[in-house]
């Protein structure tokens, strides 16, 4: 049993989880009382947060269904394939994390995440 993926995938699950449930409850619903959405060019203000919101809980799938992978290789020895693929999903956790230490200029914690996922997994 590989105990860095069960972490590494239960951190990721977690974080996505927190991540929808969070942004649905802090920004979404905030975003969307406001009057003056823009209109995109495919549709008016109701296109917009159906965008927005499908946008966000798109990540949040992105993001277990990586943890997922990591969960569902713990149990195995891993050869070839699968190590390249987990060495895909570490890196796909480690450019998240250098993009929000970034962006946020180390105030938002994800970035911390990102990383333990990232070097856990790798």
């Amino acid at each position: 049993m590989n105990v860095a993926f069960l972490f590494a995938g239960a951190v990721a699950v977690a974080g996505g989880l927190a991540y929808s449930y969070l942004g649905e409850r802090l920004i979404l619903i905030s975003l969307f009382r406001q009057r003056d959405l823009p209109r995109t060019p495919f549709g008016d203000d109701i296109f917009t947060r159906h965008l927005l919101r499908g946008a966000w809980h798109f990540f949040a799938i992105m993001v277990w269904t990586a943890g997922g992978l990591l969960l569902a290789l713990a149990p195995a020895t891993l050869e070839g394939s699968a190590q390249i693929a987990v060495r895909i999903v570490a890196g796909y956790f480690a450019a998240f994390a250098v993009v929000v230490l970034v962006l946020s200029r180390g105030r938002h914690f994800a970035w911390l995440l990102g990383s333990a996922i990232a070097a856990s997994a790798w």
